[in-house]
């Protein structure tokens, strides 16, 4: 199976099964031709296998029109030239080796874990804005992941008890500085917000509204079921994973659980997956509803998503301005890659 095979996939679906893709997914195959001078053909059968592959490239796009993420998909960018340079992950002269001497506290005090500590983050996308900071050095540190995060969360819960407006919690993990980061040692990020969650978060919880008021069915197991019925979804004990249809770059694993602490062992078991795969460099996103009940947001799971932000050495962004501002444009066959997931899993 595979990406490109999309038409002939949705057709073998039953048409109930038809029916719940179309309520969620449109998709279109195109041949996008081009002319090569015959100076170019020996360098092109070298770097990509074929001159036929590149003269008549096949373009899969796909839209989820709830949430409102397209993807386009060519094989043929996974080939490209890249220029690449040596990397080394250092630990000389790092800061938070010694986070209790080199970092800040926020105003209620640190939360100590075994293998962890707090840190207030010194310069802050929100009112409450903290770090885990790992007691190892090691940016790929998955030993102790479960405890990273439930310190994570216990981090939120303390800031919704010094605030009661402070509702709305995001757990984040930018590896590496591809991913964003601008410290090489391990460390997870968590913020709390105020009044409303953040917009893509908002947006998606109200597209999953009017999804569920329009068919009586809740969004997301039908997100599910979809995947499921591709053959790219697979159940850990409470947890949906999904190889996901519309990912927003490379390799992008989506997850579902009704609880935060379900997802910890799903967590850390597919971030082994990616290092498995020779990954350096990712980004992690939890979503999480707000801690008071409101009805807007009766039914919103707990949501994981991690995406591959490409190789240290590359010198190449991932993100251009297709990604910012129009539909991502991705390599990876979610097919392929939950091939290797499921035997992982």
């Amino acid at each position: 199976m595979s990406i490109y095979l999309i038409d002939e996939l949705y057709n073998s679906l039953r048409e109930k099964e038809k029916e719940r893709f179309s309520r969620i997914f449109r998709f279109d195959i195109y041949t996008a031709s081009l002319v090569l001078p015959q100076t170019m053909k020996e360098w092109i059968k070298k770097r990509f296998g074929s001159v036929s592959s590149v003269k008549n490239q096949k373009i899969v796009k796909i839209n989820n029109i709830v949430s409102g993420e397209g993807t386009l998909f060519n094989e043929l960018r996974s080939k490209r030239p890249i220029e690449r340079e040596d990397v080394k992950i250092e630990k000389k002269d790092c800061s938070f080796c010694d986070a209790l001497e080199n970092t800040p506290e926020d105003e209620f005090g640190r939360i100590h874990g075994k293998n962890c500590i707090t840190a207030s983050n010194i310069a802050k996308y929100d009112v409450y804005h903290s770090l885990v900071i790992f007691n190892e050095h090691n940016p790929y540190s998955t030993k102790n992941l479960e405890e990273y995060l439930a310190t994570a969360f216990n981090w939120c819960r303390k800031v919704n008890e010094t605030d009661k407006d402070a509702i709305y919690p995001l757990i984040i993990w930018n590896c590496m500085y591809r991913a964003g980061a601008s410290i090489v040692h391990g460390h997870l990020q968590m913020t709390v917000t105020k009044h409303f969650h953040y917009g893509k978060i908002e947006l998606l919880n109200s597209r999953r509204l009017e999804y569920e008021n329009k068919y009586g069915s809740s969004y997301f197991n039908d997100l599910y079921k979809i995947h499921s019925s591709f053959g790219i979804g697979i159940k850990d004990k409470d947890v949906k994973i999904m190889a996901y249809l519309t990912p927003l770059k490379e390799k992008e694993i989506f997850m579902i659980a009704e609880k935060l602490k379900n997802l910890f062992k799903s967590i850390k078991k597919i971030i082994d997956f990616y290092l498995y795969l020779n990954v350096d460099s990712f980004n992690l996103s939890i979503y999480m509803p707000p801690f008071s009940n409101t009805k807007a947001w009766e039914g919103f799971p707990v949501i994981a998503r991690i995406v591959d932000r490409g190789a240290l050495s590359s010198k190449t962004a991932d993100f251009g301005a297709m990604e910012l501002y129009a539909n991502s444009v991705v390599a990876t066959d979610p097919f392929e890659l939950y091939n290797i997931l499921v035997k992982f899993i």
